[in-house]
């Protein structure tokens, strides 16, 4: 089973928007790496106002953590990681800034 750990901040765009960018995240495996859109679990994590900080303000980012197979190349896993901020980018209307995606290898357990 492929695993995705997202940790948004509560209230914020990827909170509510979190059913788009679910199926993104299963097209985008889907893409890269063949997974069966149905055997991802996705897991969300939300941090309530004000227990994340950016430069000294409160946090509108997100985080999305994924593993991919051992010996990925960089060519690959940088374009999947692009396409991972073009969707937050497109779905919440967030800036690049915004969005830490990130992806290492070897299995991810939740």
């Amino acid at each position: 089973m492929t695993h995705y750990a997202c940790i948004v901040q509560e209230g914020q765009a990827a909170d509510r928007k979190q059913d788009a960018l679910e199926a993104g995240l299963r097209q985008l495996g889907q893409r890269f790496f063949g997974d069966d859109p149905a055997g991802v679990a996705i897991r969300w994590t939300r941090q309530a106002p004000g227990w994340a900080w950016t430069a000294g303000e409160p946090s509108t980012s997100s985080i999305v953590v994924r593993s991919v197979p051992l010996g990925f190349d960089d060519t690959h896993r940088e374009a999947y990681l692009r396409a991972v901020c073009d969707l937050w980018v497109e779905t919440t209307g967030c800036s690049i800034d915004e969005v830490v995606a990130t992806a290492f290898d070897g299995p991810l357990s939740l």
